[in-house]
């Protein structure tokens, strides 16, 4: 072989070494702070903290807690943006927001201990544990005449293939039925984690709050979480922004609901997340059985007509539920996340175990979704989250949001609002609920909890809450006489909740 060929080929060697030096180089932990990221990477905590407020800018995310898990422990936490936009208050680690469907991991892994003690089974029917037959329970009587309630389980409800719809009043006639057999595909649903809950209740003759803080909250070290509002959460909480940006006002809830009552901040769910991370010994088989794939998802979407149409396009990340975890693999391993969806709150929160690496983001606006795919993939370097089936529509900078007028508040004559005063009830959560009118003066007043809240007329029979988008209508029959009072919330109206006195 000549000279000149002999040089030519080691003039390629030399390229190619340099090109593997330079991509090497890039794995090293740069200077400064850095997190770990899936591929083996690192991402600078200023490149990151820069690039999550510009993308929350861009996209009118109000306020952002976030906590980032490398080697299965907490190495970041940290609070963009404001807990309300009115005020201009920052957001800071100890914001309380409001967790969402977080609620429902936690409460599963509660069940998860309570199996550990012996006083949960999973596959024993939950019909078991009752003192009564369901149906007997008011608001369980629309399944008298389907005796399947018999066969339903913890393992079905944490799965979320127990049959039933997520929440009865979406469904057209506001009843609950199941949607097929128990324990034959996924559907996601609330109901089936508040009927849970119900027999955790009384089989513990304890409710979820005192439970939650005995074996969850306090263990780990979470004192910024609760199922019901606390009065020290009064001085530093976030509250709800609608897309605009607006404030909406702040629901403190009064009764713990496993699905979704649960505040906390950022750092407090993960350690939550470590907590399953680190679990030893026969927690750690606990734990182990939480996550593992327990129904397949070959569903279009999680929500909405899609839920009900299937598709193959998540069968390459094996996309399924645990006990309640949502489960996928790729090449970083297996992998949990879930996600939270209120009016006003956008969450999301995945980890890798295999990796220790995960993320955890609490939102107090309706924009977070749209860039949360964003901020995943730059924070940890995830990818394989899966978006498309969550429903998260990537932000679009062409779409020009104008925010519908406030409403006008218009004069009812007293004699009027007088007909509207009483009690009304419906079921909500699982359980029978009733709603108060009163009248004072010239004005009405529905009670939120201890407290009278004004409401407002748009129409003589429609009305509303300052900084709330619920609308409430009062339903009158043919002889006109008041007969039931229905919500509309973002265009979906709830059954109507009848009038008993």
């Amino acid at each position: 072989m000549s000279k000149r060929c002999w040089l030519a080929i080691l003039t390629i060697v030399l390229l190619l070494s340099s090109c593997a030096q330079s991509r090497t180089t890039v794995t090293k932990t740069p200077t400064g702070p850095s997190l770990k990221t899936l591929d083996g990477g690192w991402v600078s905590v200023d490149e990151l903290e820069g690039f999550i407020n510009d993308t929350m800018q861009r996209a009118g995310v109000t306020g952002l807690s976030c906590a980032i898990i490398n080697d299965a422990q907490i190495v970041y936490r940290r609070a963009f943006g404001v807990k309300d936009k009115s005020a201009g208050s920052p957001a800071d680690e100890n914001t309380v927001f409001a967790a969402a469907s977080f609620s429902k991991p936690l409460f599963g892994y509660l069940v998860m201990l309570l199996t550990e003690e012996g006083i949960i089974e999973l596959d024993r029917p939950l019909q078991d544990y009752l003192s009564k037959a369901l149906p007997d329970y008011p608001a369980y009587a629309d399944l008298e005449a389907d005796d399947r309630y018999e066969q339903i389980t913890a393992r079905m409800a944490l799965s979320h293939s127990i049959g039933f719809p997520n929440h009865r009043w979406l469904t057209e006639d506001g009843r609950l039925s199941f949607l097929f057999e128990p324990g034959s595909r996924f559907s996601y649903s609330g109901e089936g984690i508040q009927l849970l809950q119900m027999v955790v209740e009384e089989t513990t003759g304890r409710d979820l709050q005192q439970l939650a803080q005995e074996k969850v909250f306090e263990p780990l070290g979470m004192s910024r979480s609760s199922y019901v509002w606390q009065p020290a959460y009064e001085d530093n909480c976030a509250v709800p922004h609608d897309e605009f940006g607006r404030p909406k006002r702040l629901d403190r809830r009064t009764r713990a609901d496993a699905a979704g009552s649960m505040v906390t901040t950022a750092g407090d769910y993960a350690q939550f997340v470590t907590a399953l991370l680190n679990a030893a010994g026969e927690r750690k088989a606990t734990i182990e059985e939480m996550l593992q794939p327990q129904i397949a998802i070959s569903s279009t979407s999680m929500f909405g007509p899609g839920s009900w149409e299937d598709t193959g396009r998540d069968r390459h990340v094996s996309l399924s539920w645990g006990l309640g975890w949502g489960r996928f693999d790729c090449e970083h391993g297996r992998a949990f996340f879930h996600t939270g969806h209120d009016f006003g709150w956008q969450n999301y929160t995945v980890t890798y175990p295999d990796k220790g690496i995960g993320i955890v983001l609490l939102s107090n606006g309706d924009n977070f979704e749209s860039v949360a795919r964003e901020i995943v993939d730059k924070a940890i370097g995830d990818r394989h989250s899966p978006f498309d089936w969550l429903g998260y529509i990537p932000f679009d900078p062409t779409k020009i949001k104008t925010p519908p007028p406030e409403p006008v508040a218009i004069e009812v004559a007293p004699a009027i609002l007088a007909t509207y005063t009483g009690t009304y009830a419906w079921i909500q959560d699982g359980e029978e609920r009733l709603i108060r009118i009163k009248l004072e003066g010239k004005k009405l007043f529905i009670a939120d909890g201890e407290e009278w809240v004004p409401l407002y007329a748009e129409t003589e029979t429609r009305f509303y809450v300052h900084g709330d988008d619920t609308r409430f209508l009062f339903i009158t029959d043919d002889s006109g006489a008041v007969v039931g009072l229905s919500l509309v919330i973002q265009g979906l109206t709830l059954p109507m909740a009848q009038k008993i006195q």
